[in-house]
């Protein structure tokens, strides 16, 4: 409950930060949108009005997913909890064995509901105003993030079919659900993925990083700055081809500004040196490469598993000296913050008029 009450609070934050932090004369709108793809100047004529239906959104999404973990067989209270940490992309169960305990058809509803989850609730919000949900189809952000957990999904599950000799529906259902669990930062385990092979694990080490959508309640580096980045490649090739050509970057029909470019640049790249930071400190504990590796990305993405024998999806943190908990920890809040919305704070400049 506590971490769903914070999922929400986040969504929180990112409306009134535009309203709010501007009286403390710390660029509250500048802030957000250093890790929003939404750079209008207002989403709403009010910002407690935006909160308002994107709490509802939310609300009205978890009682359903309530609804179809209690359909597939869970009792009340673990579909309570379960619906929660679906959602918010939270990713604690109330069993031992995550997800594992409990029938295929929760599997299924987890992966809607996850999928969902990784989705921006601010267009949740527009399509039940305009009662247009074309609106989350027309979205560039939305349609990369389907099209990459559809692809992955099924390069997985072949691969599960064929070289491990899954029936189809199993290998879709677990390849599906692990994907999107992995890819929206909300860790249930089902199965241990860093066995299927060496392919899986390559996808999944990669899913690790990735994230879903801004203004979903995921982490990673989001999806809208990997295509970002993909415009900016073009770009480039395209002045490399006609050197004296004038070509504007666009993302979902709208020209991207240079501040929109330098901030997507400024995050990735710390957030890798957040990464090799405590990666190199876990490794210098006594960590093996792939433990320190992984559980640096899983910490600083939110992730939850990391791969190997220790912090894989069977495994957990518990073994770890408790100077890598406090280390993780810290690169967890990192970030959760987003990274340069938490390091900004300790630039003087920043709290100047």
């Amino acid at each position: 409950m506590a971490l769903d009450i914070a999922m929400v609070g986040r969504h929180w934050v990112y409306c009134y930060g535009g309203s709010v932090l501007p009286m403390l004369n710390v660029g509250g709108m500048r802030l957000f949108q250093t890790e929003s793809s939404d750079w209008s100047d207002k989403s709403s004529p009010r910002a407690k009005t935006v909160a308002k239906n994107i709490v509802l959104v939310y609300l009205v999404l978890t009682v359903l997913c309530l609804l179809g973990y209690i359909f597939t067989g869970m009792d009340l209270f673990d579909a309570i909890n379960h619906s929660f940490t679906t959602l918010s992309t939270g990713g604690y169960s109330t069993s031992d064995g995550s997800m594992n305990h409990f029938s295929e058809g929760a599997h299924w509803v987890g992966t809607i509901f996850m999928f969902l989850g990784g989705l921006p609730f601010l267009l949740f919000v527009a399509a039940l105003t305009k009662r247009d949900p074309k609106i989350l189809l027309k979205d560039a952000q939305v349609r990369g993030f389907s099209y990459l957990f559809l692809i992955s999904s099924t390069v997985v599950a072949l691969w599960l079919f064929w070289e491990d000799g899954y029936a189809l529906d199993d290998a879709f259902r677990v390849s599906m659900f692990n994907i999107v669990s992995v890819v929206t930062t909300t860790g249930f385990g089902l199965e241990d993925f860093t066995a299927w092979g060496p392919l899986p694990s390559v996808i999944f080490a990669f899913m690790l990083m990735v994230g879903a959508c801004s203004g979903s309640t995921s982490g990673g580096i989001k999806i809208f700055r990997f295509q970002i980045a993909v415009t900016l490649l073009n770009k480039q090739m395209m002045k490399l081809i006609h050197p004296s050509g004038v070509f504007v970057q666009r993302y979902n029909n709208r020209p991207v500004n240079d501040d929109i470019v330098r901030s997507v640049v400024a995050f990735v790249l710390m957030f890798f040196v957040t990464i090799i930071v405590i990666a190199a400190g876990l490794s210098a504990m006594g960590l093996d490469p792939v433990t320190s590796i992984t559980g640096s990305i899983t910490a600083v993405a939110n992730v939850g598993p990391g791969m190997g024998d220790i912090i894989g999806p069977t495994g957990n943190f518990a073994p770890l000296p408790d100077a890598a908990k406090w280390l993780l920890s810290f690169g967890m809040l990192m970030g959760r913050l987003e990274i340069l919305t938490l390091l900004v704070l300790f630039f003087p400049a920043f709290w100047r008029r």
